[in-house]
């Protein structure tokens, strides 16, 4: 009995190994969830433009004059450099293109926006969808769901 034992918790350990390295092999990241480093799914903008690798010291604070109320004059204390702009290189976001929906969620299903539907618009803004079944229900209410579209969060019924 023993034995038997054994052999299946053997074979299941040897299942859920093979199993797990098969769907680890399989696995698609969803588009836009590759890692906490994306902006946003359809964003082109480089995080990293404008930047040359090294960090720029911050400077020191000026030391106090030694000569000051003695009747010597001071000597030439050097201008200090402008500060470098910490957003150079940085563009702003781009508002969203034209028939780009503003939302990445459904406001009607919570499911990601599916690039292949139809989309809406409300108050001048393209509104994306999650399934076939939410179109229709938008435009029976839009004022219902179109703010939570525009605000990117999905409305609780």
């Amino acid at each position: 009995m023993t034995r038997h034992l054994i052999i299946f918790a053997a074979c299941f350990l040897i299942g859920a190994v093979v199993t797990a390295a098969i769907r680890t092999v399989r696995h698609n990241a969803y588009e836009g969830h590759q890692g906490s480093h994306t902006v946003a799914p359809a964003s082109t903008v480089d995080p990293h433009a404008g930047h040359t690798g090294a960090a720029t010291p911050p400077t020191a604070p000026a030391a106090p004059d030694p000569h000051a109320g003695h009747g010597s004059p001071a000597p030439a204390t050097p201008a200090a450099a402008p500060a470098a702009d910490p957003h150079a290189g940085h563009a702003m976001p781009a508002a969203p293109a034209a028939g780009v929906p503003v939302n990445t969620i459904c406001a009607i299903c919570g499911m990601p926006v599916n690039p292949k539907l139809p989309t809406a618009t409300f108050q001048g803004k393209t509104i994306g969808f999650g399934c076939k079944a939410c179109p229709p229900k938008f435009a029976a209410e839009p004022e219902r769901y179109g703010p939570a579209a525009l605000k990117n969060q999905v409305v609780e019924e």
